[in-house]
């Protein structure tokens, strides 16, 4: 008889890795199974800042959303003459409160290679930092984050010491916050969403944004050692406008809309504090010039584009009111160049564990967005002269800038080994900087009339069961 091979534990890489019988590679199988229950918040625990929930209506406002997602990752390394070589995949599935279909949805963050410093395929971005690690809902201000994944390829050297730095080119497709074509004839300003929407050349909810050219070009110098992390990061972002089809201001805009790159600068701190283990301190703060995608206004992560409305109209014939804020990259008006837009970021984050079974972090920050010199006219000419989409008239004093500034807590129970019960809870608040009473028209069961620009806010909670089963 053959003899039996045993599956053996592999020890090399940590618990949970074993080796795939006959091989030298280790795998390690995990994943986590989550339920999540969230108030006067979106499927993915979004605050209701756009879109049909953000109206304030009895027909579009949900009081809660509910997803359940259960996720599977294989993790494989083996040894080679340059080093380890490693393979992960984290895949899965989920349901939402709003998917059309009540089977669910795929869900697939992580797929790479990793083999002689080389880094290949889908991941994090390595601009990110912070990246929401203290809290559950995705926020805004804090900061760049793809926990989604972005294609990227990445060469990282080490330099010991826990000292590192990394060039990494990576895919520019989900950085794109907007791009609008202001000019007359133009897409028309819309309130909640990015001018042009979907009418863009590229197909995505990004405006009027050029063909892809070239990758963004990220580029982090970082260290880890047992006090903490900390890391220095920059970007160079594409932000060249293009506009083809109907939509398009006739006499050549696609060919006369302007090249323009944009660039993202960063730092970050995280400190293990000694006063009980698994207490931390995050600080982290990004400025950012046509790449608002690296300051939170993302729209394939949090938001990048707000349109809330409530009640409070002020003024004869006014009955309500509402707070526009929109997150692009540049604006352009056929004059052959893109005026971009800058902004920053500034966010802290406290973690304490008050028993090794109970902890609660608090954080807070801002993210601001500016309109300067050119972009600003632009924007505000482009509002006018498009007025005829659902604007009928902006009034004088147009002044596209905003902020979002949130806070929040979130305090987790684990009774037992890999099970977390979590409650949190966030504020939110838009401060824009537009005039007047706007005539809006009707949309979804939000009636047409009169509605007062003012400053809005929000808040929501989640509730989240998760049951961890090796990361």
């Amino acid at each position: 008889a053959k003899p039996v091979e045993y599956v053996k534990v592999c020890s090399v890489y940590g618990a949970g890795f074993y080796y795939i019988p006959g091989t030298d590679t280790c795998i390690k199988v995990g994943g986590f199974v989550r339920a999540e229950y969230n108030i006067n918040a979106a499927g993915s625990h979004t605050p209701y800042f756009n879109g049909a929930n953000s109206r304030e209506t009895r027909a579009d406002t949900n009081s809660y959303n509910t997803r359940t997602r259960g996720i599977v990752s294989f993790d494989a390394r083996s040894q080679t003459a340059y080093g380890t070589l490693r393979s992960y995949i984290r895949a899965g599935w989920e349901l939402n409160s709003a998917d059309a279909s009540y089977r669910g949805i795929s869900y697939f963050d992580r797929a790479f290679i990793q083999f002689a410093g080389l880094t290949v395929g889908k991941t994090q971005s390595f601009f990110d930092f912070y990246a929401n690690a203290l809290n559950y809902t995705t926020s805004v201000v804090g900061g760049s984050d793809t926990g989604h994944g972005i294609n990227l390829i990445a060469y990282t050297a080490q330099f010991g010491g826990g000292f590192s730095g990394t060039l990494s080119l990576e895919d520019q497709t989900h950085r794109r916050s907007g791009m609008w074509d202001a000019s007359v004839g133009g897409n028309p300003l819309a309130i909640a969403a990015i001018p042009g929407g979907a009418l863009g050349p590229n197909t995505m909810a990004t405006g009027d944004y050029a063909g892809q050219r070239y990758p963004d070009v990220v580029g982090n110098l970082r260290v880890d050692q047992p006090w903490g992390s900390a890391q220095i990061m920059a970007a160079l972002h594409d932000a060249s406008g293009g506009c083809v089809g109907a939509t398009c201001n006739p006499g050549g805009i696609s060919t006369n809309a302007g090249n323009a790159t944009g660039f993202a600068v960063g730092g970050g701190l995280m400190l293990n504090v000694p006063w009980a283990q698994g207490d931390q301190f995050w600080v982290q703060g990004t400025f950012a010039r046509g790449a608002a995608s690296y300051i939170g206004f993302n729209t394939y992560v949090s938001n990048n584009v707000f349109g809330m409305y409530s009640n409070g109209g002020a003024g004869a014939g006014a009955i309500g009111s509402f707070g526009g804020g929109w997150g692009l990259d540049g604006v352009f008006d056929g004059t052959g160049a893109v005026s971009l837009t800058e902004g920053f970021q500034v966010n802290a984050a406290f973690q304490h564990f008050w028993t090794p079974s109970l902890r609660t972090s608090i954080w807070g920050g801002v993210a601001s967005l500016r309109y300067p010199g050119a972009a600003a006219t632009k924007f505000c000419n482009g509002a006018v002269s498009t007025a005829a989409g659902n604007v009928a008239a902006v009034p004088t004093g147009c002044n596209p800038n905003f902020s979002v500034t949130q806070i929040g807590t979130r305090t987790i129970w684990s009774p037992v080994a890999n099970l977390d019960i979590g409650v949190e809870v966030m504020y939110s608040r838009l401060d824009q900087n537009m005039v007047g009473n706007w005539a809006l028209a009707s949309n979804g069961s939000r009636a047409a009339g009169l509605y007062t620009a003012r400053d809005q806010d929000t808040w929501n909670a989640v509730l989240r069961f998760q049951r961890n089963f090796w990361p």
